[in-house]
């Protein structure tokens, strides 16, 4: 018999549905939004504490960019699991209002960390040119990159 002819598996997945949702700092330790996802394949003991403490030894400044990376982090990890949630249900009307509200959410964020330290994003940039059209700075440069460690 020919591999054009034989079924390897046949899947079986059922449509996710709205339900309860895991607050930001949930939903980033445990790598979904979505508590009905949130399925381990073994019991295992919840490690207490933050996601990512700062280091002690930092400055204040250095423990405020820290601080503000990770609810950036956090805000971007629940748009990105409502946008995959909404590709497969786009009439969920719940599931649009707090995409909205998480995108407004994740601009402003992004917004008051590039005021106070440096871009993130290419919009970052833009928003930058658009209050200060005669600046001539590619402010790449002026923030750590994120394999010296500048990333939670």
């Amino acid at each position: 018999m020919g591999m054009q002819n034989a079924h390897l598996a046949i899947a079986s997945v059922p449509i996710q549905s709205w339900g309860c949702l895991y607050d930001q700092d949930a939903a980033l330790k445990n790598g979904t939004v979505f508590q009905d996802l949130d399925l381990p394949f073994f019991a295992a003991e919840q490690v207490p504490g933050p996601l990512s403490a700062p280091d002690p030894a930092l400055d204040p400044e250095e423990q405020k960019r820290h601080e503000k990376i990770l609810e950036i982090q956090k805000v971007s990890f629940m748009m990105d699991d409502l946008r995959l949630y909404l590709d497969t249900h786009p009439d969920d009307q719940d599931a649009l209002s707090l995409l909205k509200h998480v995108l407004g959410k994740r601009k402003l964020l992004l917004a008051q960390f590039a005021s106070e330290f440096y871009p993130l994003t290419m919009d970052c940039m833009a928003e930058i040119y658009e209050r200060e059209p005669a600046s001539a700075c590619y402010c790449w440069q002026k923030g750590p990159v994120p394999w010296e460690g500048a990333c939670c």
